[in-house]
């Protein structure tokens, strides 16, 4: 059974990181964190070849942004609160 970490809690872990976030890469993220793939990265996302997971806790959407390399490193993770994003079910 996949380990349930609350965004915020891992956000947190980043921040008081600082560099060491940058160790974090995808094999740790994929069976730790529950997510969806997105098909494309939202707008705010600036780095070039990247991929996108996102999470949802509460009402906000935490996107992780993931080098699409090899080692697949951590880049970043945004929030996105109520009213900035919409989910549209196919």
């Amino acid at each position: 059974m996949r380990s349930l970490l609350a965004p915020a809690l891992l956000a947190a872990t980043f921040a008081g990181a600082g560099a060491q976030a940058q160790d974090f890469g995808y094999e740790a993220f994929e069976p730790s964190v529950n997510h969806i793939d997105l098909e494309i990265c939202p707008a705010r996302v600036t780095a070039k070849e990247v991929f996108c997971r996102a999470t949802l806790l509460n009402d906000t959407v935490y996107v992780y942004v993931f080098e699409d390399t090899d080692e697949m490193k951590y880049v970043e993770m945004l929030a996105f609160e109520a009213g900035e994003y919409e989910i549209t079910f196919k």
